[in-house]
C-alpha cells in the first residue's frame, strides 16, 4: 500500500473551502449543541445570554434547556474576547446565585445514571492570585458543604481545585497546578462513583490529575448554587468566566478532552 504524506501546504490552500478543526469560527458555531449533548447536563451558562433591562439585567441565563438562570449580584460586566463570550467579576461584589433545588443536589451515586458522579467546570481567566476563589460551587458553612470547583490561589502553584463533602463538613479534594495567570484556562472537576475506590479528577486544559477518596456520595446541602463565589459572598473570583456547565454524571475522559479540543481555538489555545 502506498504511503501518503501529509501535504501541509495543500491543507493551508484548501482552508478557504474546508474549515479547519482548529478554526475559532468552527468552534464558535458548534459550542451550544456540544454542551447541550453532555450526559446529565443540569446547567449550561455560556455567558453569551444575560437578563434584559430592569431588575434582571445582570442575570446569567441557562441554555441547557432546564431553565436554571442565576441571579446576578452587583454589576458584573459582559463582553467577548474574540469569539469567546465572558462575564467579568471583580472579586469584591460580583457573583451569581440560585437557591438550592433538586437539580443541584447531585449525590453522585444516582441509580438511574449509568455513569454516576458529578462533572463541572468552565473556561476561566484569573487576574488576581489573592486567596481561594470559587468558580462554581454549592458550598456553605461547616455542615452545609456539597461541592466546589475553584481557583485555589492561596495554595502553592495556584491550582484549579475540586472539593467534595459526603457529610457537609469533612472534605476530600484534588488539585491541578497547571494554571496560568492572566490567560484562559480550561478547568473541569469530576467525582466518579463507578471507579473502584471512587476517584476525584481535575483537568486544566489537557492535563489530568487524580486523587482517591473513600467518600461514596456528595452531601445534599441547603447552600445555594453559585458562580464566582460561595454562599455568604466569600471566596469571590476575580477575572473572567465563560462556558460554565454542571452535569449529574461522571463524563468520560474522552468527552472532557473533546470539550477542550473543540473550544480551545475560541480562547487562543493552539
Amino acid at each position: 500500500m502506498p504511503f501518503q504524506l501529509r501535504n501541509n501546504e495543500a491543507v493551508g490552500l484548501l482552508s478557504a473551502d474546508f474549515q479547519k478543526r482548529t478554526e475559532p469560527n468552527f468552534a464558535w458555531q458548534n459550542v451550544l449543541s456540544m454542551y447541550c449533548m453532555l450526559p446529565g447536563i443540569r446547567g449550561f451558562w455560556p455567558t453569551s445570554s444575560f437578563g434584559q433591562v430592569g431588575a434582571n439585567d445582570y442575570d446569567l441565563i441557562d441554555l441547557s434547556g432546564q431553565g436554571r438562570h442565576l441571579t446576578g449580584a452587583a454589576a458584573p460586566l459582559y463582553g467577548h474576547d474574540g469569539l469567546a463570550p465572558y462575564v467579568e467579576v471583580d472579586g469584591t461584589k460580583d457573583w451569581f446565585h440560585r437557591a438550592t433545588e433538586s437539580g443541584f443536589d447531585i449525590l453522585g451515586n444516582e441509580a438511574y445514571v449509568v455513569e454516576p458522579g458529578i462533572t463541572a467546570g468552565c473556561w476561566f481567566y484569573p487576574t488576581d492570585i489573592a486567596g481561594y476563589q470559587e468558580l462554581l460551587s454549592k458550598w456553605g458553612a461547616a455542615g452545609q458543604r456539597s461541592y466546589s470547583f475553584a481557583y485555589a490561589a492561596n495554595f502553592g502553584g495556584d491550582p484549579f481545585q475540586f472539593t467534595m463533602s459526603d457529610d457537609g463538613t469533612n472534605t476530600d479534594f484534588v488539585r491541578n497546578t497547571n494554571t496560568t495567570l492572566n490567560t484562559w484556562n480550561f478547568g473541569v472537576g469530576r467525582f466518579n462513583d463507578a471507579d473502584a475506590g471512587e476517584e476525584l479528577a481535575a483537568w486544566v486544559n489537557t492535563i489530568k490529575t487524580t486523587a482517591a477518596t473513600a467518600r461514596p456520595s456528595i452531601f445534599a446541602s441547603n447552600a445555594s448554587f453559585m458562580i464566582g463565589s460561595s454562599t455568604g459572598g466569600t471566596g469571590l473570583f476575580t477575572g473572567r468566566i465563560s462556558l460554565a456547565f454542571l452535569c449529574a454524571s461522571a463524563l468520560p475522559d474522552y468527552m472532557i478532552n473533546a470539550l477542550y479540543g473543540h473550544t480551545k481555538a475560541m480562547f487562543a489555545h493552539v
